[in-house]
């Protein structure tokens, strides 16, 4: 009698795994919407992270924004979480900080902009589209911080590109051919 008791709770649970499985996969396939809409709101929370991260570290924060912003599976959207933040951050601790601190703001906007000259190199269109969604952000302070850190990170990477190719003016001292034994 107990064990056709234990079977039957054994074929109950594995009958509700396997439901249970069915709609987590169901939840994890639905709405495209729902899921681009959570991705999106994920990246949002790691800005608002960083900015909390380095409160006091401008320098820190603007070094992990363009990381962030760069690195992402989606930078497109990395970037608009960025812009997100900078405007409508939905933490108050992070709008405050925001507000007060001006070295923040400057700091979000030169990570995002360092992070569009890095994706310029390989994908210009990219960087194009997400310059574009700068600037229909309207906000004239993030505009400007944004192309400071593109014009600076462009400037870097014109300065490392320059100094690597002096290298391969250099002409090569070994002769065509090499003198004889005799």
């Amino acid at each position: 009698m107990m064990q056709k008791f234990l079977f039957a709770v054994a074929v109950s649970l594995a009958a509700l795994v396997g439901v249970s499985q069915i709609s987590v996969a169901s939840a994890a396939e639905g709405d495209p919407v729902t899921a681009e809409q959570a991705a999106f709101d994920a990246k949002i929370g790691a800005i608002e992270t960083l900015v909390l991260q380095y409160k006091d570290d401008p320098a820190g924060l603007q070094a992990a924004i363009e990381q962030y912003v760069a690195t992402s599976e989606d930078p497109e959207a990395a970037g608009n979480a960025v812009l997100f933040v900078f405007d409508n951050s939905n933490n108050p601790e992070v709008r405050a900080l925001l507000a007060a601190n001006a070295d923040l703001r400057a700091a979000m906007g030169q990570g995002l902009g360092a992070a569009i000259a890095i994706i310029a190199l390989t994908n210009p269109d990219l960087a194009t589209k997400m310059t574009a969604n700068v600037v229909a952000s309207g906000n004239a302070e993030l505009i400007a911080s944004v192309q400071s850190g593109t014009d600076i990170k462009t400037a870097s990477l014109n300065e490392q590109n320059d100094t690597g190719d002096d290298d391969a003016d250099n002409e090569d001292s070994t002769p065509e051919n090499p003198a004889s034994a005799s």
